[in-house]
């Protein structure tokens, strides 16, 4: 007689078969450093992830003449995370060597939370594989910088350089091979004349200012495959009535493009697409944004049309610092499908008033009077300013030696190609010389027949004496 299966035992199975599906599905990175930068003993996040100390780490080495180590004091109330309890400082200029296994765009995490009013006291720059990412830096309240870096090099060499008479300190340090999909090539520059295709934002760097999911709630690092935090945008909203927009929430499926290049779970959590705020015809939502001014931004919106009963209902203008960018977007069209994440990125230049505005407004060629557009999730990345850096050149020693700043492979292969260069230029001065040598004892080289012994001719080369005439 068979044994009926025991209900708990089925229950605990299926938990640990999707346990196992959700693990197995998760990004798992080529390069993945995780240093706690200070601390005594590795570090576990709530999020599964494991700190190592960055003093015993074997693919990375800390170069300074003098490190020192700064921890909380014991009465001082606990911080919100346990990457913050500890701190490496550096009163001269220091770097560290992390070692990359596949080239590529990287995601760089700098964590700073100064515990100790030293430690907010303290002004320097940071910069990575020669490029200078924070100019004249200070952290006075706790800060997580974000960074998206090309690496093409075997090596990033990390740089804290402090000021005269200053310090520089940092907690923790995340580096990450970011997905392919992460990062396009192709985006659509926004200006007062229209906006226009524009290439080339894959060589770029970018500093990640906001990531904000629309009408949903905080999504964690603990809810995101690439470790990222994403927030609310209420406190963003400008001048919007709130019978001009509607918040949706979607408890659905959402679906990705089989095989896409473009779209995936790692561009952006499902969460983020499960909520949304939509416009009515006729009316705009707008959300502001402080940026640094002078300069240039990559905006990505998310959209997911979880709102539409059918296709081709939904039609919206999207507006980028006030300009026009797309006119009476079809969202259907773009994906063929509802509930298919997708994205747009766009470039704009924001020059005196340091406020970066984004906008939907509904379209007459919608089909319904209540839902006329929807934003689901969006991020601001600042750009590189120059190829030196974010803020532009600045007079800042960033390479601690020039071998490490390249690459520990390209250095030895540009040392053997040296090598190699000038020994065939000593061969060759050697020959020139012998050459000279054999005309000033009246010899040179010349063809002549020879016996091989054998009844035949054979051709050969033969040194023999000759007059010269000069």
């Amino acid at each position: 007689m068979a044994c009926s299966p025991n209900p708990t035992r089925v229950a605990v199975l299926l938990v640990c078969v999707l346990f196992s599906a959700a693990t197995a599905a998760r990004f798992a990175p080529a390069d993945n450093h995780l240093l706690a930068c200070g601390a005594s003993n590795p570090v576990v996040l709530p999020d599964g992830r494991r700190f190592v100390t960055d003093s015993g780490c074997a693919c990375t080495r800390l170069r300074s003449t003098a490190p020192t180590l700064s921890s909380a004091a014991p009465n001082s109330p606990p911080p919100a995370s346990p990457l913050h309890a500890a701190a490496r400082v550096f009163s001269c200029r220091a770097s560290y060597d992390l070692a990359v296994r596949r080239r590529g765009h990287h995601i760089l995490r700098i964590h700073f939370y100064p515990f100790d009013p030293a430690l907010s006291a303290s002004r320097f720059h940071v910069g990575a594989g020669g490029l200078l990412l924070l100019h004249n830096f200070t952290a006075s309240s706790p800060v997580v910088k974000e960074f998206i870096l090309p690496v093409d090099s075997d090596v990033l060499v990390l740089t804290f350089v402090p000021e005269a008479g200053s310090t520089a300190f940092v907690n923790a340090i995340e580096l990450v091979s970011a997905p392919e999909e992460l990062v396009g090539d192709i985006g659509t520059l926004v200006t007062s004349g229209g906006a226009a295709q524009i290439d080339g934002l894959s060589s770029q760097a970018f500093e990640t200012l906001y990531r904000i999911n629309v009408a949903g709630r905080k999504v964690t690092p603990f809810n995101d495959t690439l470790w990222r935090t994403w927030v609310n945008d209420g406190a963003f909203l400008v001048n919007t009535e709130s019978s001009d927009y509607m918040v949706w929430s979607f408890s659905g499926r959402i679906a990705y493009p089989k095989d896409s290049r473009m779209m995936s779970r790692e561009v952006a959590p499902d969460n983020v697409y499960r909520s949304a705020r939509s416009v009515r015809s006729g009316a705009n939502v707008t959300w502001g944004f402080p940026v640094p001014a002078g300069s240039r931004y990559l905006v990505r919106m998310h959209f997911c049309d979880t709102v539409s009963k059918a296709l081709y209902e939904l039609y919206f203008n999207i507006y980028v610092n006030g300009h026009l960018a797309v006119k009476d977007f079809d969202l259907s069209g773009a994906t063929g499908f509802l509930a298919y994440p997708y994205y747009i990125d766009f470039v704009v230049d924001v020059e005196d008033e340091g406020m970066l505005k984004l906008a939907i407004g509904g379209s007459k060629k919608s089909r319904s009077d209540e839902v006329s557009g929807i934003l689901n999730a969006l991020e601001i990345m600042r750009m590189n300013k120059t190829s030196g850096g974010m803020d532009g050149n600045f007079p800042v020693a960033l390479d601690m030696e020039y071998g490490m700043s390249k690459g520990i492979g390209e250095f030895a292969r540009s040392l053997l190609c040296g090598f190699i260069f000038a020994g065939l230029f000593v061969a060759l001065v050697m020959l020139v010389l012998r050459l000279r040598a054999e005309r000033n004892n009246g010899t040179a080289w010349s063809w002549q027949s020879m016996d091989s012994g054998e009844g035949k001719l054979a051709r050969a080369y033969q040194l023999v004496p000759s007059k010269i005439d000069y």
